[in-house]
């Protein structure tokens, strides 16, 4: 008659498990949305510490199979008649509170370690700059070793963007990428860092369709820009200049007359050089025409010089790996400065302490309750 007070209600515990989960971590995602997304001075300093949260579900597991495994032993241990005489009788109720206040202490001792914080209070931040598009050829002919054997052109490229980001201060920065199309691989940013990193993965397998858009690049830049905000704007094409669409010329002017400079950096040497062909990322020999012929590239230099030239600024070009961007810098230092301001919230405030305070209440709940059946209730069950 006794042997169930000897035994846990796994049923029970199970579904109580179930109903209290699906409760935290629907309140948890949600908050977590909320406050991440749309509260703009809240953060969370250490994000990498909230995978912890994952030792949870294995904890819930390894409850259970622990639960089951006594059941099975208590089953094993004795004749029913017997087990009051060898074990306490035991509470499925008591044991899923132990249970709750420990699960929760890991979370909120975890939520702790991940710091959240709530800024105290914004500053408006003003600095002085303008807004600067650099148009990248990705196309194959950048693919070319005649800068430096070990280096393509286009790496070197990469190499003076990274130069230039260094030399840049409170001036808004984007990328666009162009061969036989063009695109924005980074909107405007006053975040280097990000710049360089979104820099660090351009590939010229990033634009399918091949050539050199130069005058695409340049319209694609344009509509990059806010004209409404009254920033001063400035455009650095960078490209071996073997313009394919012809109307290179007719946007530069285009841009100047609204105000915007083009700036273009040459890459590669007026002598034909011959490229290499890649097939699913590996090189399969030198690039070739559908006769069978070598392809080459050379440096177009006077398209990029009438293209500074029609667009107000100046042209430079690499010189072995190296690039002298002195003129450039020149050229963008020369611009009007415009005011930019934006909100950021400073001084953050931690709030670990009360997730620790709450993980520890827990842990000394968890202590407390134990999982012996109350005497009272079990004298009224006996009754």
């Amino acid at each position: 008659m006794e042997e169930h007070l000897h035994r846990y209600n796994v049923r029970t515990i199970l579904f109580s498990i179930i109903i209290w989960e699906v409760l935290f971590w629907l309140t948890f995602f949600g908050l977590y949305y909320y406050l991440i997304e749309q509260v703009e001075a809240f953060r969370i300093e250490h994000r990498e510490f909230l995978w912890l949260l994952l030792i949870i579900p294995i904890y819930i597991l390894g409850y259970l199979l622990r639960i089951g495994w006594k059941n099975k032993v208590m089953k094993k241990l004795a004749d029913q008649r017997l087990l009051p005489y060898l074990t306490l009788p035991v509470s499925s109720v008591k044991s899923f509170w132990k249970f709750f206040f420990f699960r929760n202490a890991l979370a909120f001792l975890i939520l702790a370690l991940a710091n959240p914080q709530y800024g105290k209070g914004s500053q408006k931040a003003v600095s002085e700059g303008i807004e600067i598009m650099i148009a990248l050829d990705i196309s194959n002919s950048m693919r070319a070793l005649d800068l430096d054997p070990k280096r393509d052109r286009l790496r070197v490229a990469k190499m003076a963007i990274e130069q230039l980001l260094n030399e840049l201060h409170g001036d808004k920065v984007g990328l666009v990428l162009f061969a036989g199309d063009a695109f924005v691989h980074l909107p405007l940013t006053i975040d280097y860092g990000a710049a360089k990193l979104f820099l660090a993965t351009v590939q010229p397998e990033m634009i399918s369709n091949q050539g050199t858009a130069v005058g695409m690049a340049i319209e694609t830049s344009m509509k990059s820009f806010d004209f409404d905000n009254g920033v001063n704007k400035s455009i650095i094409i960078i490209s071996d200049g073997e313009d394919h669409q012809g109307n290179a010329l007719s946007q530069a002017k285009s841009a100047q007359e609204q105000g915007v400079v083009i700036n273009t950096v040459g890459m590669g040497k007026p002598v034909g050089t011959p490229f290499p062909d890649y097939k699913n990322g590996r090189m399969v020999g030198l690039k070739k025409d559908s006769q069978g012929n070598t392809v080459t590239t050379k440096l177009n230099e006077k398209m990029l010089l009438d293209i500074a030239k029609a667009g107000g600024g100046v042209y430079t070009a690499a010189q072995g790996a190296y690039v002298d961007l002195r003129g450039i810098l020149s050229s963008v230092r020369g611009i009007d400065k415009t005011e930019m301001d934006s909100k950021l919230y400073t001084d953050y405030k931690d709030h670990f302490q009360w997730f620790l305070a709450l993980g520890l209440i827990c842990l000394i709940l968890e202590i407390l309750v134990s999982e012996k059946r109350s005497g009272l209730i079990h004298k009224l069950q006996k009754i």
